[in-house]
């Protein structure tokens, strides 16, 4: 849903947005940005900003760094938050090292001492946005991400989709760049609170094992009707899947599943119009009474209605 929020909000400004060519030689890169790096695509949209505004998107971008790679300053101009979304290393925070791997996210800014090292094994590829303003501390807080602090991500493809649409909207370098990428670091910070999990504790193997069977289930929602089968194929049991759930999300994987399963069901409905027994008989289901309790349960409407609902809206 947060996702698709921030996708209404790009369509919404697409008009606005000019693509401009504008690359930065590395000689005249701030001198906060790391050459550290084997790619990197970043984004400047104003590196002097008024502090006393709500909020302003300094600059971004995305980097793959090098197997050296290793960052320690004392000071920050800006406030900053980086997410991982490959690789391991470290970072240290306030004194306190944390690993680092896919789905990490930290925070810290001016005042906040930090030292971020990579794997040379496993390289780094992240993300990070640099930013002010009035409001800027107090939504952080709330995300449960103040500077100096960590949290990982149980839905990590989300906070990358987030931060791929701040590189877009950050790269296309026009007049609605700044407050497009403002109002999508709300959206970020919004996710980054629904989906955190306890910092450096996290069993990062456990973590990576939780995200690749909720991804098949994901992917699969069309031919999977059962846990267990979507589990054997992900080479764990049922049993150890819900543990995962219970550890990293708020759901188990059976209620996922269905949810995945109907928001198939609902746009078979609305977008392809088939008849309900023809959604029922694609998704797997014995009968079409079994499916209709099913969808009823999730959307609080039968199939029926809801397809009728939902095509007099698109035909209005």
């Amino acid at each position: 849903m947060i996702l698709d929020h921030a996708m209404a909000i790009l369509d919404l400004l697409a008009r606005a947005l000019t693509p401009v060519s504008k690359r930065m030689a590395a000689s005249k890169l701030p001198g906060f940005v790391s050459r550290q790096v084997t790619t990197a695509e970043r984004y400047f949209l104003d590196l002097t900003p008024d502090r006393r505004r709500g909020i302003t998107v300094a600059c971004g971008g995305c980097e793959v760094v090098g197997r050296n790679y290793a960052v320690d300053r004392g000071k920050f101009p800006f406030l900053c938050v980086e997410f991982v979304s490959a690789g391991r290393g470290t970072v240290t925070l306030l004194d306190r090292e944390i690993p680092l791997a896919a789905g990490s996210v930290f925070a810290y800014g001016p005042g906040v001492p930090h030292l971020i090292r990579t794997d040379p094994r496993r390289p780094l590829r992240k993300y990070y946005v640099d930013f002010v303003g009035r409001d800027a501390a107090a939504m952080m807080r709330a995300a449960g991400l103040p500077p100096g602090s960590h949290v990982t991500a149980s839905q990590p493809r989300d906070i990358q989709g987030i931060f791929d649409l701040l590189q877009h909207s950050g790269l296309a370098h026009s007049p609605a760049s700044g407050r497009l990428c403002a109002q999508l670091l709300g959206v970020l910070f919004t996710k980054i609170a629904a989906c955190r999990l306890p910092g450096p504790a996290v069993d990062h193997k456990a973590f990576a094992t939780f995200a690749r069977f909720k991804k098949l289930l994901t992917d699969g929602r069309r031919r999977f009707t059962s846990v267990e089968a979507a589990a054997t194929e992900c080479g764990i049991s049922a049993a150890y899947a819900c543990r995962l759930f219970r550890r990293f999300d708020a759901i188990s994987p059976y209620h996922y599943l269905v949810r995945q399963r109907m928001s198939l069901a609902a746009d078979l409905l609305t977008h392809e119009r088939l008849q309900v027994k023809e959604a029922a008989a694609r998704l797997g289901f014995a009968d079409q009474y079994q499916f209709s309790r099913t969808f009823k349960r999730v959307y609080g409407l039968a199939p029926a209605a809801f397809q009728r609902h939902g095509l007099a809206r698109r035909d209005s």
